[in-house]
């Protein structure tokens, strides 16, 4: 019985790191993609795209936090 349910718990962090990873990977990527391109055009402009959508995005996930969003 206990190993049907330590079956079921992996499972289910599993499938939350799954959820978690298909919810957050577009974001990454996106980020990843505009700071390459940036750094393309001038390597230093790399950095800061990066850090200003990492700036942007904290700001807009407090936004969301005062609001009491999901």
């Amino acid at each position: 019985m206990a190993r049907s349910s330590l079956a079921a718990d992996l499972a289910g962090s599993a499938g939350t790191a799954l959820r978690w990873l298909v919810t957050v990977l577009p974001g990454l990527v996106g980020l990843v993609l505009i700071s390459y391109g940036a750094w393309l055009a001038w390597p230093p402009a790399g950095w800061m795209a990066a850090g200003g959508l990492l700036l942007a995005d904290r700001v807009w996930e407090q936004i969301r936090t005062d609001r009491g969003e999901s």
